[in-house]
């Protein structure tokens, strides 16, 4: 070839490229690289990342699974987690959870929108929620204690996660779609998605070989299980007719003008149909109903998953110390009401007042053993201490030096006082700088209102009619990386009361 001069041009381009996603920032303000071995990540993160915090200081960066992530310390993690102009939660959210495809189909508005329809729909309907749902989970509590009785019987021990997921399962469905969705087909569907959607949002990656030292792989292979196979043959197929039909029928309920705030349907559909619904009189777009079925599906992953595996968290602690289930139990006859019928209950009042029980979850959450909180994305250089983090960097606080910080906990933060937050008067659901298990800020999490409510639900409606104990005594860590989404791996054992409460 003559004209070698013809390949300055793409040189040139490919030089300025190098040059202009290299970091202007001198090198000495730049946050250290720690070299974590991967296998160290993935079974003893709170060791491997406290010791390097503590060794080279309160920003460190730290590569997993193909990225660089910047971790902090309690020192930065309040600026890291409310400052979302500098670090935004949204684009760190879809990246580290497999989902900017959709993010760039939505330009960005996901988050927002979720946030907004679970405080309308559901978090200012509380009182009427818990009425709606406590039948469900009184049905399936004393179900699970018969079928517990039983398995004493046989040494096989039913499993109080699959139970109880099955019913978050019917209560999501009863929340975002209505009771008529409600079906044995529905219901297995609504538990697939809630799977796949945890399989594609990478909760279950930290078990793969491919997905620990492979990601790019791992990410394509589930996209392609879960976008192309699972939602489309099994929410889309059975759901989707219904869904168009449902919203066709809400768009006409919107116009006719007719429905008094009182008499408006509850489902969370209902509420995104009248957000959505075009001023000219035409229908909801295909585009925009598709849109809807994303939303329903992130509502169904949120709502299913994640509340089921803090259950069986608080469910295991409680069988490792016996003596907290005298004063709860106590505690639970005391803020038991009666129906219309004489027979007892829980409502939304008084799970507010079972304050030792909301103390009880509160601890357990900030000792499960969280490693890292959401991930943030930066959308410039930012300063933080006495380095700079480049843009477009992850960066995520690391919640054990939050959640065991001695300044704040005193010389033992790890010891567990499951009633000390009854004293202080902080709930389960408040977050603060010291408590960032669900977030903080703007986008810290907006269902955990009804998350806890059902874990609620759930652990008194078992001790209410039995004794949790856990097999040879103990539970592990499934996935130490993991805890938010992965629950313990122990056998919970119940023994039934000879005279129960409920």
């Amino acid at each position: 070839m003559d004209n070698y001069y013809l390949l300055a041009a793409p040189l040139a381009v490919f030089l300025y490229a190098l040059y202009i996603k290299r970091p202007a920032i001198p090198r000495n303000r730049l946050p250290p690289i720690v070299h974590i071995p991967p296998e160290e990540i993935f079974s003893r993160p709170r060791e491997a990342y406290g010791e390097a915090l503590a060794k080279y200081g309160p920003v460190i960066g730290v590569r997993r699974k193909g990225n660089l992530e910047f971790i902090v310390n309690q020192e930065h993690a309040r600026h890291v987690l409310t400052c979302d102009r500098l670090f935004s939660f949204e684009q760190g959210s879809a990246a580290i959870m497999n989902l900017q495809p959709i993010m760039a189909l939505t330009q960005g508005s996901l988050f927002r929108d979720l946030n907004d329809f679970v405080r309308e729909g559901i978090v200012n309907r509380i009182d009427e929620i818990v009425h709606r749902i406590w039948p469900l989970f009184q049905r399936d509590g004393k179900e699970f204690v018969d079928l517990a009785a039983e398995g004493l019987k046989t040494s096989n021990y039913p499993s109080c996660f699959n139970h109880f997921h099955n019913t978050i399962a019917e209560t999501t469905v009863i929340l975002l779609l209505g009771q008529d969705h409600v079906n044995e087909e529905n219901l297995l569907v609504i538990e697939d998605v809630a799977n796949g959607m945890a399989e594609l949002t990478g909760q279950y990656q930290n078990f793969s070989i491919i997905g620990k030292y492979l990601p790019i792989l791992w990410i394509l292979y589930t996209w392609v299980k879960v976008m192309l196979i699972t939602i489309p043959f099994g929410f889309l197929r059975v759901y989707g007719p219904k869904v168009w039909r449902d919203i066709n029928r809400y768009e006409d309920m919107v116009r006719s003008g007719k429905l008094s705030p009182k008499d408006e349907p509850a489902p969370v559909l209902y509420l995104i149909v009248k957000t959505y619904l075009p001023p000219d009189g035409r229908r909801i777009s295909a585009p925009r109903r598709l849109y809807i079925a994303v939303l329903l599906l992130c509502l169904i992953f949120a709502a299913v998953h994640t509340t089921t595996v803090v259950s069986q968290w608080v469910l295991c602690q409680l069988a490792m110390r016996p003596e907290y289930l005298a004063p709860l139990r106590e505690e639970l006859a005391n803020v038991l009401e009666e129906d219309e019928t004489g027979a007892l209950r829980l409502t939304a009042r008084s799970l507010r007042e079972a304050r030792l029980m909301d103390s009880f979850i509160r601890e357990v959450m900030r000792l499960k053993g969280d490693t890292i909180s959401a991930m943030r994305f930066t959308t410039c250089d930012v300063p933080l201490g006495n380095v700079i983090i480049p843009k477009g960097s992850f960066v995520t606080a690391m919640s054990t030096t939050v959640h065991e910080n001695p300044d704040v906990f005193g010389e033992q933060p790890r010891e567990f006082n499951g009633f000390q937050w009854a004293e202080t008067g902080k709930e389960a659901i408040m977050t603060g700088p010291a408590h960032i298990v669900f977030g903080l800020g703007r986008f810290a999490c907006p269902g955990r209102v009804l998350a806890v409510n059902e874990i609620k639900l759930i652990v008194m409606c078992l001790i209410a009619r039995s004794t949790p104990t856990l097999l040879e005594g103990k539970f592990e860590v499934a996935d130490p990386l993991n805890t938010v989404t992965q629950p313990p791996k122990g056998t919970l054992i119940f023994q039934p009361l000879e005279k129960p409460y409920l």
